[in-house]
């Protein structure tokens, strides 16, 4: 009469319904992690992969839309430089190199009178490009003493217009000291006097 064990070859072989179902338990197991090493877990490394990326590129566009939001602000602060530069008088005004050399002229004569001086000729230099600006100077020649020589280059190089000395060259007229001569006598002065205009300015 067989009660859930059979003898086989006079040794007994065990057999209940809860070892079959816990070896196939077993396997199923198995089965599953070998499933999702293979299937689940590299979908869920690209998942999480492509989230990373796409955090990325959302940051990264967050900044670049906050450049470029802050482009019309720094361009109005730019042009609002500019222009306080061109109502300061930095550039010597003018739309052509004919009339900034006139301006500067009038700069010449202006300063050159003020200042105890005479102005005994001035002639335009040729313009020149000086890097992404447009240089504008005159040749000057006048007399004055020492003191109004050194109030007039002072006037030059002080005021609100950029202008520049070159080329000075300072003699005493009087040859010889004679008796009676005055101690503080005219001298002759040459220079060269340059300013810029704007680059925009036409030609």
């Amino acid at each position: 009469m067989a009660s859930g064990s059979e003898s086989i070859g006079g040794g007994a072989v065990f057999s209940s319904p809860w070892m079959s179902r816990a070896t196939a338990v077993g396997v199923l197991l198995v089965l599953l992690l070998v499933g999702y090493s293979l299937l689940v877990a590299p979908l869920v490394a690209a998942y999480s992969q492509i989230n990373g990326e796409i955090a990325q590129s959302s940051d990264l566009l967050a900044r670049y839309q906050r450049v470029a939001a802050q482009q019309s602000v720094h361009k109005a602060l730019l042009d609002r430089v500019s222009a306080t530069h061109t109502e300061s008088g930095v550039y010597l005004p003018g739309e052509t190199d004919a009339l900034s050399a006139a301006r500067l002229q009038e700069i010449v004569n202006a300063r050159v009178e003020s200042n105890g001086g005479q102005v005994r000729s001035v002639q335009i230099l040729p313009p020149r490009d000086d890097g992404d600006f447009r240089r504008v100077g005159v040749r000057v020649q006048m007399t004055a003493n020492i003191a109004a020589v050194a109030r007039m280059l002072y006037a030059f190089e002080a005021g609100d217009t950029f202008l520049f000395v070159d080329n000075l060259d300072i003699s005493n007229r009087q040859k010889r000291q004679r008796a009676g001569a005055p101690t503080d006598p005219d001298l002759l002065v040459r220079l060269d006097l340059t300013g810029y205009v704007r680059p925009e300015a036409e030609k």
